[in-house]
């Protein structure tokens, strides 16, 4: 191939030819076509990010165990070569080192949970302290050309590091997560690499194909082309031509939804609300947000937030005025449609990171473009609006604070889920990325920092439901085993509300004493817990044709 020397298997390739380099560039044939190292690799890193993810609890342990003994024999390992080793050195730091690999070992393989929450601690504070360095220095070195991405990364770090010191355990999870989804995305582009470059010389070696140099080959041949960016671009931006008539048209229909939405809400009406969203043109200018975000295009993204301040300003304000003259037929305490939007959790956020993906790939793909009335459906972005106007109104404003979180949860979802899309598809060319590199990554840090924060509450809510979960159950098995001995009780329902655990008991004989449960919740629980067990005893009535009635009152003994 002119321009192209290969040595050892692998090629090397001119710069003028770097899209037909990037087809051959980690080029080597294999038979058959669908069993080459890409789709292997590719394959094998979904299997392994979809088993983390089906199987979450037994793919923590074994990650626990794994780390532990790795750190064992790490350290172990260390100890021993420094022990036999005859060269100068700081031999006393070594053996520190070591030892202390080994204490860390052992802490994990016995108290995994407890040694995880003081590493991820210490980690945590790191992070603190290297976000404060990082940011103070960025302020100092104010003008400079990359001070905004320092701000922004040093801001990242103080933001993650919050997040690891108040919620080691659900940072920890959400990593692995967040890898087991990489996992299975970037396999996903390595499959699809070794299935459709199969011909020629487009394989790819098992020495020279990296996970990493595969993923930027592909974005590299993933274009869309000039005419479809241009007419993706026009979809989503209100420029010129007829630049009047688009924010006229976005307007008119932002408005008839936020309505429809409103009046929906307060009659408590599912079909009327996911009418409005139908019709909502609010993910227009979210996801002109995210491709501005990812070409490097700042004055498009100026535009684009602006718009979407302005929507969320005038639909607020229209939901307002609706629920100050409408009657409310359903109070806002026990409307559904309300009291569903008010508490949002971190799986909200996954909600919207899927709607997200898929409304930037539709924009992208034109075979699947008519799908995006289906993702305006699944993440709620003007019906939360409709609740914050029509909440404020009301005097409800934690009920607000809850409907606006849940949008800008959405929001920021939507928006990182979408650049990453747009990199993936082709939308942003690479020469562009590369040339924007350094805004690009300023609004990422930025959008990255946005989504912590929020994800804060969210992840307090989210533990917070499983925790009520857990101990419910915790209850519900102890209070089945306090009964247990007494055959003739039975047990209706467990309540539990914090330290509270409230207990229904029906039938004829004594209860067993309530010490003994308060007890064993109590060290369930790991907290003293406050046991209220009600008692109602039953009536027995026994009737028979032969013998006549027969009526038997038994009280509570």
């Amino acid at each position: 191939m002119p321009g192209t020397r290969t040595r050892a298997g692998r090629a090397t390739v001119s710069k003028s030819n770097r899209i037909e380099g990037a087809k051959a560039s980690l080029s080597a044939r294999v038979e058959p076509f669908w069993l080459n190292p890409a789709t292997i690799k590719g394959t094998v890193a979904i299997l392994g990010g979809a088993s983390i993810l089906v199987f979450p609890g037994t793919t923590l342990l074994v990650l626990r165990t794994v780390l532990g003994a790795a750190l064992v024999v790490t350290g172990a390992t260390d100890l021993w070569f420094h022990l036999r080793s005859r060269r100068p050195g700081n031999r006393v730091r070594d053996l520190v080192e070591g030892l202390l690999t080994v204490a860390a070992g052992l802490l994990f393989l016995v108290f995994p949970a407890e040694t995880l929450k003081v590493i991820m601690m210490i980690i945590g504070i790191y992070l603190a302290v290297r976000g404060v360095t990082v940011t103070f220095g960025a302020i100092k070195a104010r003008g400079a050309e990359t001070w905004g991405l320092d701000l922004a990364r040093g801001l990242f770090f103080i933001v993650f590091a919050g997040f690891m010191l108040a919620l080691p355990e659900t940072i920890f999870s959400g990593i692995i997560i967040a890898l087991a989804a990489g996992a299975v995305v970037l396999g996903g582009v390595m499959l699809a690499y070794g299935i459709q470059h199969h011909t020629d010389d487009a394989l790819v070696d098992v020495d020279a194909g990296s996970m990493s140099q595969i993923v930027r080959d592909w974005m590299m041949l993933q274009d869309v082309g000039d005419a479809r960016r241009d007419e993706i671009d026009d979809g989503l931006y209100f420029e010129q031509p007829d630049r009047m008539n688009k924010l006229v048209a976005w307007w008119v229909m932002l408005l008839l939804s936020v309505a429809i939405a409103t009046f929906g809400i307060l009659q408590d009406s599912t079909a009327v609300v996911i009418g409005a969203m139908l019709i909502a043109p609010l993910m227009t200018p979210i996801i002109g947000t995210a491709a501005g975000a990812v070409n490097g295009w700042p004055r498009r993204v100026t535009t684009s937030l602006g718009m979407i301040a302005a929507g969320v300003g005038a639909s607020v304000g229209l939901a307002y005025v609706i629920g100050a003259w409408a009657p409310q037929l359903i109070p806002l305490t026990t409307n559904s449609q309300v009291t569903s939007r008010v508490n949002p959790n971190i799986i909200d956020m996954g909600i919207a990171l899927a709607a997200g993906a898929a409304g930037a790939f539709a924009n992208v793909n034109k075979r699947v473009s008519a799908s995006i009335a289906g993702v305006a459906i699944a993440v709620a972005l003007v019906p939360p609006l409709g609740v914050v106007g029509l909440t404020l109104h009301a005097g409800m404003y934690g009920d607000s604070f809850g409907a606006f979180l849940l949008f800008l949860t959405n929001l920021v979802s939507i928006i990182l889920a979408a650049m990453v899309v747009f990199a993936l598809t082709g939308f942003a060319p690479m020469s562009r990325m590369k040339e924007n590199a350094n805004e690009i990554k300023r609004v990422a840090i930025t959008v990255s920092i946005a989504a912590l924060i929020i994800a804060i509450p969210l992840a307090f809510a989210v533990s917070s439901v499983l925790t009520n979960a857990s101990n419910q159950s915790t209850a519900q098995k102890a209070a089945e085993i306090w009964l247990a001995s007494t055959p003739d009780l039975e047990l209706n329902h467990v309540v539990v509300k914090g330290h509270d655990v409230s207990i229904l008991v029906t039938g004829p004989a004594r209860i067993p004493p309530i010490e003994s449960l308060e007890d064993a919740l109590s060290e369930s629980f790991g907290k003293p817990v406050t046991v209220e067990v009600e008692h109602i005893p039953a009536i027995v009535v026994t009737y028979s044709d032969a013998e006549g009635e027969t009526r038997t009152e038994i009280g509570d003994g």
